[in-house]
């Protein structure tokens, strides 16, 4: 991985960083869900907060190695991410209601999400 330019290695760290975060976030939700008898909110918002914040501390210091005031880039994280679940609903909600399958129109606006992620971390939010 050495050989390769530092762009291409930023965003391999992108993608191993959520996709260990996504398999965090699943992985608690299960344990807290057998551990809390069932009760599906409590476990997903733990679970959510666990990962969102392992995502934003492993992005800020392995991903984009930032060294931007962190009050200022969890601010901007936190918006982005407010930002990010207002247009997944909409997006899905509309994409459902023109026929779309729901996992297609949620994987397309996860898709969307990622990207433009990326290069608003890498610009914005740890600049």
């Amino acid at each position: 991985m050495s050989g390769l330019p530092e762009g291409a290695r930023r965003g391999m760290r992108y993608v191993a960083v959520g996709a260990g975060t996504a398999l965090l976030e699943l992985v608690l939700f299960r344990l807290l869900y057998w551990a809390t008898g069932g009760n599906v909110a409590a476990s997903n918002v733990a679970a959510v907060a666990v990962a969102t914040l392992c995502n934003f501390l492993l992005n800020r210091s392995f991903t984009f190695r930032s060294g931007s005031n962190p009050v200022r880039s969890m601010v901007l994280y936190v918006a982005l991410l407010a930002f990010n679940t207002a247009f997944s609903t909409f997006a899905i909600g509309w994409l459902v209601g023109i026929g779309a399958e729901p996992a297609v129109a949620k994987v397309l606006t996860q898709g969307c999400v990622v990207v433009w992620n990326y290069f608003l971390y890498n610009k914005v939010v740890f600049k």
